[in-house]
């Protein structure tokens, strides 16, 4: 009798396949865009984690409508502003997430980014230190003061904070891309290649992709 499979059934197979075959001889093999939640807040963390920062604050506004004191929907629709350069607007939303949960750790992280993106790394190193004295195992204030370092041009603290990031989230995707980066910096080729497929399998539609791809094709010539 032949086997068939269900249309359903073929799409769950052939994402885990396309996962586990990121690379295969050199070739990259893509995996299919991932379907969209119908919930607004997991529709947004999605969408954000594909780059598609205007879709995906949108979906965070139809989430605030309906829970006003969803403070996660609020650090995450400052994150979109971030992204976006609304650097003010996004303050007033990691504000709000503080108003609603004072020990809040995101929200004071969220604040650091807003620092970060102005240059003003002493002041988001404390609110990184504040969300850590909350919460000393929130892997984001990890991977934010990692940047920081990054911008500071301390390669190697920046190393040790984007691994601690990923001793408590193993499946923090820019962790890994952010590692890579640092590794192919200080030339280390072998530890570049390892987090940079790591990054591809967890983040295949991620807006540094294809940038992540044509380094590991230069890499591997």
């Amino acid at each position: 009798m032949q086997n068939k499979f269900s249309q359903k059934g073929f799409r769950s197979w052939w994402i885990a396949v396309s996962i586990v075959l990121v690379f295969w001889g050199g070739v990259v093999v893509s995996a299919p865009t991932q379907e969209l939640p119908e919930d607004n807040f997991a529709r947004g963390l999605v969408l954000l984690k594909q780059g598609k920062f205007q879709e995906a604050k949108q979906c965070f506004d139809l989430d605030i409508a309906q829970h006003p004191n969803h403070k996660e929907a609020y650090y995450y629709r400052g994150v979109c502003l971030v992204k976006l350069n609304l650097v003010d607007e996004a303050m007033n939303n990691f504000n709000k997430s503080l108003a609603i949960g004072q020990s809040f750790p995101l929200g004071f992280v969220g604040r650091a980014q807003v620092f970060i993106k102005k240059a003003d790394y002493l002041a988001a190193t404390q609110e990184i230190d504040k969300a850590l004295l909350i919460n000393p195992k929130c892997a984001e204030a990890y991977y934010q003061k990692g940047l920081i370092f990054g911008y500071q041009k301390d390669t190697i603290a920046a190393i040790d904070s984007f691994k601690k990031c990923l001793e408590i989230d193993p499946k923090h995707a820019y962790a890994h891309y952010q590692l890579g980066l640092a590794y192919n910096q200080i030339k280390r080729p072998d530890l570049t290649i390892v987090h940079f497929e790591k990054f591809l399998a967890l983040a295949p539609e991620a807006p540094e992709a294809e940038q992540v791809r044509n380094l590991l094709n230069a890499i591997r010539k």
